[in-house]
């Protein structure tokens, strides 16, 4: 496979096509010979240094760029081909569910220096910082990306642990990850602390009695409310339709289950009727699940007037719905398989 020509690569190449167009002008009367050694030459240079394998990644280190790839940021690759020095943090909450953001640090090729929080689905605030505040983090850094925070770190898999945990990834590339329970990574968990720290300077967050990550996800946790009142109040009115319908959506499908069941073992004319009409109630409400998650599609039309978390709130909250019809269908199908056989049965024909 050939490897493009990066920005970093163009030194080479022109030092090889300046070596040679020097020689040939000491050497006039071998211009030919001499052009084609020395081009020969700076091909075999510049294809050995193609050629020479990038900096070992370990599974490890792998596994945390998808991490944090899945959380929302810019793979690291393309940030590195881009030219982009970058740090980024991610906390994750003991259970991993809290909509809290990441962070990356960017040092800009005009000195601007920045931090900005990147939640899974869209970026949030941009903030400036300090070259004093930079550097703060600099040894703090180092440790975190040492060799040895590369290795596992995460407690044994015989251990039931709730702690909050992370990782850390900067260009180069190079990652660690990061456990609260774990003495192996305090390394990797004081560098993203001190992230942690200046973004809650920057966003100017409430003091608190609660650990630092707990504080964080206070001050940073996107709770999914739309800044436009209007659009809010539009969602708000189909999610409290969702839910209300949603509700009963568990204990229908125990009710058509279990009528189906005493069909299947007596189908009287009386347990059949029933057991149609339980599976019928559960398709009326999955249908009326349906009609919510269409109404959602029609009546955000004007989604491309709103903003990018915005979007992104909405887009989020119909894929779960779409995900639990998905689901609610495949249920469905199987009850009315189980309705079939019951009303093909000899028996429920007989009577």
């Amino acid at each position: 496979m050939v490897r493009p020509i990066l920005p970093r690569h163009l030194p080479i190449a022109l030092a090889a096509t300046t070596l040679t167009d020097h020689i040939t002008r000491i050497f006039p009367n071998k211009v030919s010979s001499m052009r084609t050694l020395f081009h020969a030459v700076g091909a075999i240079m510049l294809a050995g240094f193609l050629d020479r394998p990038a900096a070992a990644q370990n599974p490890d280190s792998n596994a945390t760029h998808r991490l944090m790839v899945e959380n929302g940021f810019t793979p690291i690759d393309d940030m590195i081909f881009g030219d982009r020095d970058v740090r980024r943090v991610l906390p994750i909450d003991p259970y991993g569910i809290l909509p809290i953001p990441g962070i990356e640090l960017e040092r800009h090729h005009d000195g601007r220096l920045t931090l900005r929080t990147q939640y899974r689905h869209w970026t949030g605030t941009t903030y400036i910082i300090s070259p004093e505040e930079w550097r703060r983090l600099a040894p703090l850094e180092i440790a975190a990306f040492a060799p040895d925070q590369n290795k596992r770190t995460k407690p044994a898999a015989n251990a039931l642990a709730h702690c909050w945990s992370g990782a850390v990834e900067a260009s180069s590339p190079r990652a660690s990850r990061f456990w609260h329970c774990s003495d192996e990574s305090r390394a990797a968990q004081a560098y993203a602390e001190a992230a942690l720290t200046l973004a809650m300077e920057k966003n100017n967050c409430p003091a608190s009695d609660k650990g630092l990550f707990w504080r964080y996800a206070d001050c940073f946790e996107d709770r999914g409310t739309i800044a436009d009142p209007g659009a809010q109040r539009w969602l708000a009115g189909l999610v409290d339709r969702w839910t209300k319908i949603r509700a009963p959506v568990a204990d229908l499908l125990a009710a058509a289950r279990g009528s189906l069941q005493e069909a299947a073992a007596a189908p009287t004319p009386e347990r059949v009727s029933a057991a149609r009409g339980a599976v019928m109630a559960f398709g009326r409400q999955k249908r009326a699940l349906t009609a919510v998650l269409t109404d959602s599609a029609s009546s955000s039309r004007d989604d491309e007037a709103r903003d990018d978390r915005s979007r992104a709130i909405i887009s989020q909250t119909r894929k779960e719905w779409k995900d639990d019809i998905a689901n609610t269908d495949h249920l469905y199908v199987e009850l009315l398989e189980d309705l079939t056989k019951v009303l093909s049965d000899p028996r429920a024909k007989a009577s």
